[in-house]
């Protein structure tokens, strides 16, 4: 030992360095690698995003305006469909329809249902009617062209009718579909209605 204690003592340190090397340097130098290459891209990402910016530094100034008028077109074209449509308003329009088809209508109160979600989460949504009718097959005709061009949104979604031609009566159902418009841009709207009179405060009063 005392003879070949050098060579012993380098044989020591140089496992003490192999420990040291494999335990905590290359550890921390994988490490080090990880976070360099992820500041690289961060930094290279950031450059793409400079360079682009200054391609449009000269109309950085007219984008609120821009901003601002396309929320003003989007709450005009929203303002065309109703924001929702309670059983009130259900009432109202199959009031319309009647008053539009000079019949009688019988329907049943609908929910409406997600159609589709637009880029500033406002959402179209779809509410069924089935009204029912009787008429000639031209008045058949004549009211589903008005459902398909009224300036209310709407569309037919469904029609059934059982037509005798003898007599020239068609008898059934048409589904259609109100668009509604689901957004921050649109509040409801109650709908006006003129309530009748409930007659004299006093029932005993002299007329």
């Amino acid at each position: 030992m005392k003879k070949h204690w050098k060579i012993l003592l380098g044989i020591l340190l140089f496992c003490i360095a192999a420990l040291v090397y494999i335990a905590l340097y290359r550890p921390a130098k994988a490490d080090f690698e990880s976070r360099r290459d992820s500041l690289n891209s961060s930094i290279s990402s950031l450059q793409s995003e400079v360079t682009e910016t200054q391609c449009y530094a000269d109309v950085q100034e007219k984008i609120p305006a821009a901003l601002a008028e396309l929320d003003e077109a989007r709450r005009v074209l929203y303002s065309n469909f109703p924001a929702e449509m309670r059983e009130e308003d259900q009432i109202m329009y199959i009031l319309y329809l009647e008053e539009a088809f000079g019949t009688d209508i019988r329907f049943a109160f609908s929910h409406p249902e997600d159609f589709v979600q637009l880029s500033d989460g406002s959402t179209i949504q779809t509410l069924k009617l089935t009204v029912n009718f009787e008429c000639s097959y031209d008045e058949f005709q004549e009211m589903i062209t008005y459902l398909a061009t009224d300036n209310k949104i709407t569309s037919v979604y469904d029609a059934r009718l059982n037509y005798d031609a003898e007599n020239d009566i068609a008898v059934g159902t048409i589904t259609i579909i109100r668009y509604l418009m689901n957004s921050d841009l649109l509040e409801y709207q109650k709908p006006e209605v003129n309530a009748p009179g409930t007659g004299k405060d006093n029932i005993f009063a002299e007329p």
